[in-house]
């Protein structure tokens, strides 16, 4: 019975020095007791640039098309506004065909349809009064070039009715770019993978052919991106969809893993935006003053704000 207070006390030094032990691993590690371990920053493969905390916010979302080819701009901001105009998904299908939308800052919460049997190449007029649009019409399953009209005007069909069999083969059409607010230039299939440069008068629909035939290739329909004149090396070999702002100061950077980094240009640092943790994005676009910048992720759109609250 002697030895029984020596057991409790023996007892009683072990839980003693086990608790300062644990005590101090917490202090050389560290942090506190119960203190959550902070989620370490992503890591980037961009060499010789600084990861910093996100300076971007989320600010709406929305609904796309999903795709099993390319089909060109998916998004696409108006060169006047921050209005953005994507093609959404509809309740009978999400692949390859929807409807053409316009979200409008600062909420981008009323999406305001446009067109239907939207499949792609979306392209502002300069002055922004129009939006050129690749379509697939379910009628004949032949694609046509589009006019959409911000104002709620009636969209308007290039290639209307037989118009649109431009060869006998496929009715494939691309759109290459706008030459003034009347004129837009497309690519209209001509044969067996042949694409034929077309020079169509808006107010009239007259069509003019313009140069030779070329072979018909996937990078009609890539994503439109903006560089500047001169791009410096250390940007020159990075692998990924490089797109600058409108001043040239941030760069949206899609990586090969379809992972977007901000990189801001003067400071040389860069960011990762959310955009989810199994996300891959295809596809950037900056609003005209670099307030705003579109992704397209998967089947969604994500619109960031570079003025988080």
């Amino acid at each position: 019975m002697d030895n029984l207070p020596l057991i409790h006390i023996g007892k009683f030094s072990s839980l003693l020095i086990c608790l300062l032990l644990t005590l101090s691993a917490c202090s050389i590690l560290g942090g506190e007791p119960g203190e959550a371990t902070p989620t370490p920053m992503p890591t980037s493969s961009v060499p010789g640039l600084q990861v910093i905390m996100p300076q971007a916010c989320l600010v709406a979302e929305q609904g796309m098309i999903r795709l099993e080819n390319p089909q060109g701009d998916l998004i696409s901001w108006s060169p006047a506004a921050n209005t953005l105009a994507y093609v959404a998904s509809t309740q009978g299908s999400s692949w390859n065909v929807g409807e053409l939308n316009i979200l409008t800052a600062p909420l981008f919460d009323n999406p305001q349809r446009l067109a239907s049997q939207v499949a792609g190449e979306l392209a502002w007029s300069p002055n922004a009064s129009t939006i050129a649009y690749l379509g697939l019409r379910r009628s004949d399953t032949l694609y046509t070039i589009g006019l959409a009209y911000p104002d709620e005007r009636p969209s308007k069909d290039l290639f209307p009715g037989e118009a649109a069999r431009t060869d006998g083969f496929s009715s494939q059409k691309a759109i290459f770019e706008w030459i003034d607010d009347g004129r837009l230039w497309v690519y209209v299939s001509c044969g067996i993978d042949c694409m034929q440069r077309m020079d169509i008068a808006i107010t009239t629909g007259l069509s003019t052919p313009k140069g030779n035939p070329i072979q018909r290739n996937w990078e009609l329909w890539s994503v439109h991106t903006d560089h500047p004149m001169n791009i410096t090396s250390e940007y020159t070999d990075l692998a990924g969809q490089l797109n600058w702002s409108p001043d040239e100061s941030q760069i949206a950077y899609v990586n090969e893993d379809g992972y977007v980094w901000v990189i801001n240009v003067g400071t040389g640092n860069l960011f990762p935006l959310d955009i989810g943790v199994y996300g891959t994005a295809t596809e950037t676009d900056w609003s005209y003053d670099g307030q705003y910048l579109a992704v397209h992720v998967d089947q969604n759109l994500k619109i960031f704000s570079f003025n988080c609250p």
